[in-house]
């Protein structure tokens, strides 16, 4: 039987998450070489990332919750809060991730 083989897995991070992740990881983007699939919190522990400063991920381009499953090669980038609204609906996170404190909260 074979074993799986690492995919190279492209890390950012957007505002003070940029910095932080060059300054401990030396380099961007950061490359794991994951060899099998995990959510957006475990890929936060793993880099060190207190949750309470990620409001959402962008996996492969595309904005989704703390929940999500990253599969190896994926491209991940981590978005504190503090996005300013308008930006929030363009990019299309306004209504994700309702259930993380650090999100902004919609009001019925």
């Amino acid at each position: 039987m074979n074993d799986p083989k690492p995919s190279a897995t492209e890390i950012r991070g957007f505002l003070h998450l940029d910095s932080y992740l060059r300054k401990k990881h030396g380099t961007m983007p950061v490359i794991l070489h994951l060899l099998e699939p995990l959510t957006g919190i475990e890929l936060a522990k793993k880099l060190e990332i207190r949750l309470h400063e990620v409001e959402v991920i962008f996996v492969n381009g595309f904005v989704q919750d703390l929940d999500t499953v990253i599969q190896p090669g994926d491209r991940v980038a981590f978005l504190p809060p503090g996005c300013p609204g308008p930006y929030r609906v363009a990019l299309g996170f306004y209504g994700k991730n309702q259930k993380n404190a650090s999100n902004f909260k919609l009001s019925k």
